[in-house]
């Protein structure tokens, strides 16, 4: 497959000079006839300093390959003719030997940064014991290495984060954590398995340049596992596309995102959100990955493939279609024109009539105490919220995490009391609990939440976590019931023998699918959609948007949508909030919000946001706390004017197109600087 192993057979590649070499690995995972074949004759070379990006959908082997680089995988069988570390074969080294050389001289970097640092010792504590064990370090001098880390990766006041507990630490500061440890002995091998899943823009941009920063400071080459593409091509020099166990595109990172060959890999960029294709359909692959106890003798795409032929049924050869850039596949040209021709969707009319939803001067403060006048020492999680929802629309609430997006949710849930501000359902004065709330209005306003696989019962069946609230809003029993479970999962794409199944036999996607499906069949008017697609893969998220539209149409329903990935934003919207520190700095359509003049820290997260073609933007900002006084973003804003940003909050000032922002700069001044 990989251009490196031909170049290997005719001598041209001297083994030595690569930081690691894979040749023809393969991972099985249970015994006997049948067992499940994970990875399949995988090859590839990574030079020093040269980091290497592996993309595909969940379940396509990227991490079974990282974790059999670092010997990690117990109890499966793997075999490879050569996984190499600098010329040696850590398949063949005696284990006393790998002990001595992970953390040393090749580290991990996990994707839940919080299930690799313990909970019961402080974070600087746990990099210490690294540097004592690998470089035999005095506990002074391991300390003192620990805080000159902690400064490298930009974590606020080194020496007292280090004193701190996991638990103490937001993702974000987590995350550099355990880069700070991955780093500790100047490895020559970083793998890092998905780390900026599930953080904001900004954070996310932060640990980017944290990266690159280190591939230049230390030299080390770097194995990048991700499904976010954008990421892939700001932070990667080559790409290997891995597909149901199987490499089946390789080449220099410009090359396959821009001028992808094999169909999966096209199929893959086109699943992305797009501005200018904001009203169509999302391009979602048909099907599912495959039985991989059962693996096909020719092209392992062949099933989800709009280009199938005959030719297919036999195992694709491996050709180069330019430097360094070849492909597994029969087909002999650019694979593109599937993507044409998807339908459109339209959007919901504009209404101006009675909200669905109306949240007017809504606040949401932790501590301090009204009757004890220590407002000033509240946490103001949410301060003075004012939006509305029309029928059928959706309003998207973007920021940073800590913006108070997930807590203004949770009071129009009525799972958190406002401390002031009220809410109007349909016109009507909604109750702050949903314990005060009336069947109805229980049954109006439903969740779908950010992690399907901590919000379903594991041991209820898909028929029981459907039908409860079938039962718990309608009269349908016994054969009516299971009649409306079977139309609910068949509206989501699931057919009727999932019923009997438990989420631990679903995947991530029809995890998520599942929730949709119990959100809906309460028939609810309202919708509150946290975070719903930002732990999928790019097909499956795709395929998850698709189907949040389409039932918005089919029944009209209103989506509170919140997110921190702005090109999901940009496709589902009818109007985004921007939110800052508890605070609207901005609202407007996607149009409105998202070109030139936005406010400041619009510009910040748009800025933020890695791009396809690998340019980057200059950051607008400095990474320091809100400020308790003035503007919330003065502390940290690219465009501050001077003393009035310093004490006066500014309002929220609608224009005529009824585009809204929190600044002191005057729009046309914005336009200017942004333009």
């Amino acid at each position: 497959m990989n251009v490196m192993a031909a170049m290997r057979e005719t001598g041209d590649l001297d083994r030595a000079r690569q930081t690691l070499e894979i040749e023809e690995l393969s991972i099985s995972y249970g015994r006997g006839p049948s067992p499940l074949r994970a990875v399949r004759n995988v090859s590839l070379t990574i030079a020093p300093g040269e980091a290497y990006g592996l993309i595909g959908e969940s379940g396509s082997g990227k991490t079974s390959v990282a974790y059999a680089v670092m010997r990690y995988l117990h109890g499966a069988h793997v075999t490879a003719n050569r996984v190499a570390l600098r010329g040696r074969d850590l398949m063949r080294m005696p284990v006393r030997d790998l002990q001595g050389i992970r953390g040393r001289q090749v580290a991990m970097v996990y994707q839940d940064p919080l299930s690799a640092l313990n909970p019961v010792l402080t974070v600087g504590e746990q990099i210490a014991e690294v540097l004592r064990r690998h470089r035999g370090m005095s506990r002074s001098a391991a300390w003192d290495r620990v805080v000159d880390l902690f400064g490298r990766v930009h974590l606020p006041n080194p020496s007292a984060m280090a004193l701190r507990y996991p638990h103490q630490l937001s993702g974000g500061q987590q995350q550099r954590v355990v880069i700070a440890m991955a780093i500790a002995c100047e490895p020559d091998m970083l793998i890092m398995d998905e780390p900026t899943t599930g953080l904001d823009v900004t954070t996310e941009a932060i640990i980017l340049e944290l990266v690159r920063e280190l591939r230049q400071s230390i030299g080390a080459s770097v194995l990048f596992i991700s499904h976010n593409l954008g990421v892939v091509a700001n932070i990667c020099d080559r790409v290997g596309v891995l597909y149901a166990g199987q490499l089946i595109e390789e080449g220099p990172v410009r090359s396959v995102l821009t001028e992808p060959q094999h169909p999966y890999t096209a199929g893959l960029l086109a699943a992305i959100p797009r501005p200018e294709a904001r009203q169509q359909r999302l391009h979602a692959i048909p099907g599912r990955l495959p039985d991989l106890r059962q693996v096909p003798a020719g092209c392992i795409f062949k099933p989800r493939c709009a280009f199938a032929m005959a030719a297919c049924d036999t195992m694709p050869p491996v050709t180069e279609v330019a430097a360094g850039h070849v492909k597994r596949c029969h087909l002999d040209v650019p694979a593109t024109a599937s993507m044409e021709a998807i339908p459109r969707h339209v959007t919901a009319p504009a209404s101006t009539g009675t909200p669905r939803l109306s949240i007017e001067g809504l606040s949401k403060w932790f501590g301090g105490g009204v009757l004890l006048r220590r407002d000033s020492d509240a946490v103001k999680a949410v301060n003075d919220i004012t939006l509305s929802i029309q029928p059928g629309q959706t309003l998207a609430i973007v920021g940073e995490s800590g913006s108070g997006k997930s807590t203004l949710a949770r009071c129009v849930a009525g799972l958190l009391q406002p401390t002031h501000g009220r809410l109007l359902l349909d016109g009507q004065p909604l109750a702050a609990t949903v314990q005060r709330r009336s069947r109805a209005e229980q049954q109006a306003i439903q969740f779908i939440f950010q992690n399907p696989e901590s919000s379903l019962n594991p041991h209820h069946t898909v028929e029981e976590i459907v039908g409860r609230p079938v039962k718990l809003y309608s009269d349908a029993r016994g054969a009516e019931l299971r009649r409306r479970v079977i139309e609910l999962l068949e509206i989501v794409k699931l057919d009727g023998t999932y019923a009997k199944r438990y989420p631990r036999e679903m995947s991530g996607g029809e995890k998520q699918r599942l929730c949709i499906a119990r959100a809906f069949a309460a028939n609810p008017s309202l919708v509150i959609c946290d975070e719903p697609t930002s732990a999928l893969d790019i097909s499956v998220q795709a395929a998850i948007l698709n189907e949040l539209v389409e039932l918005q149409q089919r029944f009209g329903t209103s989506y509170l949508f919140i997110s921190h990935d702005l090109a999901v934003v940009q496709h589902v919207a009818d109007s985004v909030a921007v939110m800052y520190s508890g605070r609207l700095l901005e609202h407007g359509t996607p149009e409105q919000v998202f070109s030139a003049p936005h406010h400041p820290y619009t510009e910040a997260l748009l800025a933020a946001v890695p791009r396809l073609d690998g340019v980057r933007r200059p950051r607008l900002e400095r990474p320091t706390a809100a400020a308790r006084t003035g503007c919330v973003y003065h502390r940290r804003c690219g465009r501050r004017l001077g003393e009035e940003c310093d004490t006066v909050m500014p309002a929220l000032r609608r224009d005529t197109a009824g585009h809204a922002l929190a600044c002191h700069a005057p729009a046309d001044v914005l336009q200017q600087l942004q333009a």
